[in-house]
């Protein structure tokens, strides 16, 4: 249900719309829809880093084909070519399932995530509660994108522990068990 693969080869049609979309609470996020169990998933996990005094927020989860496109115009207007290893195409974002969140931290913006507590715990913790970072450091060759600390995909928890286990990118296990 939530094994969906969304990259540069496997994209969604413009009119998809997950149908179970909920806003995630302001407590948790500073905007944003995503799926219901993603959303209840990311409650726990992060009530459960706040146990550790970690704040985890989410900066973005769902976006529309049309929110993607108008961001990826806006990416390659700055960066041309480049702008693709960095922000998907319209179509190609995993945003536009419902299941992708941008996090961030109550001192550190994004960009800066990897460099916090909470990206530490979270590279241990996220796949106990179905997440996986999606973008791991030094594969881009595999994503076909640059490395996003900050970036997390919902599979449910039996997928992302798989995954998580298998020391592999989303691409790679999908390939082998699909």
């Amino acid at each position: 249900m939530y094994d969906i693969l969304v990259n540069k080869e496997y994209g969604l049609p413009s009119n998809y719309i997950p149908d179970d979309l909920i806003e995630i609470d302001k407590k948790y996020s500073i905007k944003g829809m995503a799926r219901i169990d993603a959303v209840n998933s990311f409650i726990k996990m992060v009530e459960e880093a706040l146990k550790y005094d970690l704040h985890i927020i989410n900066e973005s989860a769902y976006r529309s084909f049309d929110r993607q496109k108008e961001l990826y115009e806006i990416e390659y207007n700055i960066k041309k070519e480049k702008a693709n290893n960095t922000i998907a195409l319209p179509g190609h974002s995993e945003h536009q399932t419902g299941l992708a969140f941008d996090l961030c931290t109550n001192t550190h913006g994004m960009y800066e995530f990897a460099d916090t507590d909470e990206f530490t715990w979270l590279s241990k913790h996220a796949h106990e509660y179905g997440f996986i970072l999606r973008y791991p450091k030094d594969k881009e060759d595999i994503t076909g994108y640059d490395y996003e600390p900050w970036h997390y995909r919902y599979l449910g928890v039996d997928l992302a522990t798989k995954v998580y286990e298998s020391g592999l990118t989303y691409e790679e296990y999908y390939k082998r068990h699909h």
